[in-house]
């Protein structure tokens, strides 16, 4: 473990010494799933032994599930009565979870007071909160390389001019680079230009005219302006933007920690330019949410430990420590409020980029929406010739067929 964040399991034991931990009465043995890796992933160690150190008789288990697959390693793990007893994972796998009977509300076990409203709305449907944040954002902005873009572009001309005169592609340099090939990267551009994914009554809205001009923007960036590479997947986008051979990216706050340590002052943080005769675009927010399984619910003794833990991991003083640590938007309340937080530039930039953000939907239906909008937007970016209006055609087709009765996202 890192020195950074043995420090961080300090200040977290500390934190449960002053709390009000509720001890088991005997051993248990909780196991917690979570999507952290890497450096995060030492955050989350750091805080489980913490909290063993301050409760002897509870032993935790962290094991890194990729988040693609957590929903279905779920399901898999309940059906052979092995699910795990905490989770700590996307906003968005509250949906499906929800819906298969796998995570419960968590009003009887936590005190969600204490979150940022905000937050707490991502992760509620019906009243009732399904999850609680430990970070809260995960919106996508605007970074650049003050080296080559000494200020942000304030709008989408301002953007593409900036571009433009950063690229040269027989050297490799580039003005502009996100990830071409998935559907996340499509969703601030609904915001800006007026586009939906259902309409008010909840049915699929993907091949309106505003889809259309949303996907045809992006279609001219890449191709009318030709200031992003060919392709560009996620690897490839961040590779370019690191290496200093992309003067901007697209991309989203959990890479601020490894930008900054990268780029340092050189680091600049802006909110995705404002759509010229439209909006600002709408970055969808989300973050890391704990979750408490049904099966853990079921057992007193233990949902009892599981909410006193996810208590303890947000609580104020953990909550700074992790957003010292990792430049994250806390989902507490007041850790938002604390200076360490407050003050911090890189934060207050990734806080300013997500102010125009909109809650992530987390409705079952979205998982089809995912698809069928990466397969409008990879078509748009594969070629100037195909046509933005039969890509959004397509996109409503595919979405209106897999939420219809024994679709992949519809009733039975």
């Amino acid at each position: 473990m890192s020195n950074r964040f043995k420090a961080l399991a300090l200040a977290g034991s500390l934190a449960m010494v002053a709390g009000t931990a509720v001890p088991a009465a005997a051993q248990t043995d909780l196991t917690l799933w979570t999507t952290e890796e890497a450096g995060p992933l030492e955050l989350v160690e750091g805080l489980a032994a913490a909290y063993t150190e301050a409760n002897p008789d509870v032993n935790i288990t962290t094991i890194f599930h990729a988040p693609e697959d957590m929903v279905n390693d779920v399901l898999t793990a309940a059906l052979g009565g092995q699910a795990p007893d905490l989770l700590w994972t996307q906003a968005d796998h509250v949906g499906p979870l929800a819906a298969a009977g796998q995570i419960v509300p968590l009003a009887d076990f936590v005190d969600t007071s204490v979150y940022e409203p905000a937050a707490i709305d991502v992760t509620t449907v019906d009243g009732e909160v399904w999850g609680v944040p430990n970070s809260f954002g995960n919106a996508l902005m605007l970074y650049y390389n003050k080296d080559l873009v000494a200020d942000a572009p304030a709008n989408t001309d301002e953007l593409i001019e900036l571009a433009v005169a950063n690229t040269d592609v027989a050297s490799d340099k580039y003005g502009l680079v996100y990830n071409q090939t998935q559907s996340f990267w499509l969703t601030p551009w609904l915001g800006g230009f007026g586009a939906d994914v259902f309409d008010a009554d909840g049915n699929p809205a993907l091949g309106s005219e505003e889809m259309v001009n949303a996907l045809t923007f992006l279609q001219e960036l890449k191709w009318t302006h030709g200031v992003m590479p060919v392709d560009a997947d996620y690897d490839v986008a961040n590779a370019l933007f690191l290496g200093g051979d992309a003067a901007m990216i697209i991309n989203g706050d959990w890479e601020l920690s490894n930008y900054s340590e990268t780029f340092g002052d050189s680091l600049g943080i802006a909110p995705i330019p404002e759509v010229v005769g439209g909006d600002w675009p709408a970055p969808w927010l989300s973050g890391k949410y704990l979750m408490m399984p049904s099966a853990t619910a079921e057992n007193e003794e233990k949902a009892a430990v599981a909410g006193d833990l996810i208590d303890f991991i947000n609580n104020t003083e953990n909550q700074v420590a992790m957003a010292e640590a990792l430049s994250r938007i806390p989902g507490n309340a007041e850790a938002i409020g604390d200076p360490v937080v407050a003050d911090d530039p890189f934060i207050a930039g990734t806080a300013a980029a997500s102010a125009n953000g909109t809650g992530q939907p987390v409705n079952l239906e979205m998982n089809c929406a995912w698809d069928a909008m990466t397969s409008g937007l990879v078509s748009v970016n594969a070629s100037a010739d195909n046509s933005p209006a039969d890509a959004a055609a397509s996109m409503q087709s595919a979405l209106e067929a897999a939420v219809a009765p024994g679709g992949a996202c519809g009733p039975e």
